[in-house]
């Protein structure tokens, strides 16, 4: 059954910090794009591109974690600093996309990496 995550306004998801310039992939449009991952959290991350995606708004993402693969639909929100810097949140996971996010972000938490 698909999660469809929904940001709690009171209270934010915990972020954490992702080390090593892990890489994350979008599928944009048919285009295979990485960028690397700077944070994560139960509802979205920042990734940084080597360019502008333009206005792509709608893509598929895929993130290796010490939990497995997680794939999701993520919307890109508005670059707020004008580089190719951009903030996204979660659209659809699956029920196990989200428990192996969910576990990821546990651990990376316990390694002192919360943002």
């Amino acid at each position: 059954m698909p999660y469809f995550p929904q940001s709690q306004r009171k209270t934010r998801s915990p972020r954490v910090r992702v080390p090593n310039s892990e890489s994350i992939r979008f599928n944009l449009g048919g285009h295979q794009v990485s960028a690397v991952l700077q944070k994560i959290s139960m509802t979205g991350g920042l990734a940084e591109f080597t360019n502008s995606i333009g206005s792509a708004t709608i893509a598929e993402a895929r993130l290796n974690t010490i939990s497995g693969q997680v794939s999701g639909l993520v919307e890109f929100l508005p670059s707020t600093n004008g580089n190719a810097t951009y903030p996204f949140r979660f659209i659809a996971l699956s029920d196990q996309d989200h428990e192996r996010l969910s576990s990821t972000i546990k651990m990376m938490q316990q390694q002192g990496l919360g943002a």
